[in-house]
């Protein structure tokens, strides 16, 4: 009985001096993580696995782990695996090997309007407060660009009395597709107010811009700055009459 207790003393005390000197206990390391669902347009809800275990749920705009951190096993592999709510189809997943006390992020773009499903990682280096990084999509309804009609987009600037062309375009911009070229500009100027851009797209039969049912050939882009961004050029009805519209998400 004195041995039995002289050996249970014994691993008390090495336990005691693994936790003054800072080493975790191996079984009670964890880490945890993030997953943010981005809102882009026909973005739908989706649930979050780790393993074969649903740990939380996810809508568009929303981040899951803040309130309630999601964790993980550290020093171990473990399958984080989004899927399409209420479902068993998996959208996205990813393996992790994380450390005691990390935290990972992870940003998931899953829009079957813009034909986006993956994991959203930004370019290097920071968006400056004045700048704005953004991609295009056109989703233009057919009352303003019918299906047959090809456009390449054009920016223009505001000059302080009308709008001149930046020398920045979007060449084959097709309908429902999202553009390949990433675009990086200023959106506020010196004063620090919003510097006026319009889009126009030109029809590559006639070489003329598009105009909608008021008479406007042109999209106001409204940037967020300091953020990348998914800018979808659209439309919407006023009076009756469909007019352009652009909205932008961040991601």
């Amino acid at each position: 009985m004195l041995r039995f207790s002289k050996v249970i003393l014994l691993a008390a005390l090495v336990l005691l001096a693994a936790c003054k000197k800072g080493e975790p206990v191996s079984e009670f390391s964890f880490a945890s993580f993030t997953a943010e669902l981005l809102a882009l347009p026909g973005t739908a809800n989706v649930d979050i696995y780790v393993g074969q275990t649903k740990v939380d749920s996810l809508t568009a705009g929303a981040v899951a782990g803040i309130s309630s951190p999601l964790m993980l096993a550290a020093g171990q592999s473990s399958t984080i695996s989004f899927k399409k709510a209420g479902t068993d189809d998996v959208l996205l997943d990813t393996v992790v090997k994380a450390l005691a006390g990390e935290k990972l992020t992870l940003k998931l773009a899953y829009s079957p309007t813009l034909g986006i499903q993956s994991f959203m990682t930004g370019s290097d280096g920071n968006i400056p407060a004045d700048s704005a990084v953004f991609f295009l999509f056109n989703q233009l309804p057919v009352e303003l660009q019918a299906d047959d009609v090809h456009v390449d987009g054009y920016l223009f600037k505001f000059n302080g009395t009308d709008y001149e062309d930046t020398g920045i375009s979007w060449l084959n911009l097709e309908k429902n597709k999202l553009h390949s070229n990433q675009t990086k500009l200023a959106v506020t100027g010196e004063d620090g107010l919003p510097i006026q851009y319009i889009i126009k797209l030109k029809d590559k039969a006639t070489g003329e811009f598009l105009v909608d049912a008021f008479g406007i050939d042109g999209l106001s882009p409204n940037f967020l700055p300091g953020e990348r961004q998914i800018m979808t050029l659209t439309g919407m009805q006023a009076r009756g009459r469909w007019k352009f519209l652009a909205e932008s998400a961040a991601y």
